[in-house]
């Protein structure tokens, strides 16, 4: 039934995780990244969690350039 939760994956809650960048529910069997930003390592600011893979491309590289300028910014 559609109302009962069966369609998504678990861990989201009553209605099940969004994607943090079309935050569209993440349906079961769908395919999915999760990003880590180490200025949002708590993902308070919408920016680590979980992702649909399509959306999460342009997210992965942003990620790996902050994290890197982060580093050496130290």
């Amino acid at each position: 039934m559609y109302l009962d939760g069966s369609l998504y994956a678990p861990g989201g809650g009553e209605s099940g995780p969004s994607c943090c960048a079309c935050k569209g529910p993440i349906l079961k069997g769908q395919q999915t990244a999760r990003l880590h930003f180490d200025t949002d390592p708590d993902g308070a600011k919408g920016l680590s969690g979980d992702y649909h893979r399509e959306c999460s491309k342009p997210f992965a590289s942003l990620s790996r350039v902050l994290n890197m300028l982060g580093r050496f910014g130290r």
